[in-house]
């Protein structure tokens, strides 16, 4: 079974991920701060991380940083209500795998965790395999080079 972390700062948001992705048969934790996600991080080794943008105090782009120098294997899903398509491609300058806007479409994140699960073994572990969605319409790729 798949670990999943979920860091929201919005209650009900965590609630609903946890929720959905226990459902799909994944385990999930939730963190409601960047610092509690990088000390749960450090305990649990999740293959996912689900990181909210903006989050008072450690913003998601500071706790991206943080966790690829700790776990640079593990795959980091930037979600946010509020990004532009600037800070969509700086999440994915910084290792994020994939950038989906609120609300979700919690069909598609399941395919996205499904592909990004089914590959962990074969990625790299220094250059991670990256995705870009459009900030507009939530849909698109690109590989990092």
């Amino acid at each position: 079974m798949s670990t999943i972390l979920v860091v929201d700062d919005e209650e009900s948001v965590r609630r609903v991920l946890v929720e959905f992705l226990q459902k799909h048969g994944f385990a999930a934790s939730a963190a409601e701060d960047g610092v509690t996600a990088l000390t749960m991080i450090r305990r649990l080794q999740p293959e996912v991380v689900l990181l909210d943008i903006c989050m008072p105090g450690l913003d998601g782009i500071e706790t991206l940083k943080r966790l690829k120098s700790e776990a640079p294997r593990t795959a980091v899903i930037m979600i946010s209500g509020e990004a532009d398509l600037r800070i969509a491609l700086e999440s994915l300058d910084h290792g994020a795998y994939d950038f989906i806007q609120k609300p979700l479409d919690l069909a598609y994140l399941e395919r996205t965790l499904i592909a990004r699960i089914a590959t962990l073994d074969r990625a790299p572990s220094k250059t991670p395999h990256q995705e870009v969605r459009h900030a507009e319409t939530g849909r698109g790729r690109r590989r990092a080079r």
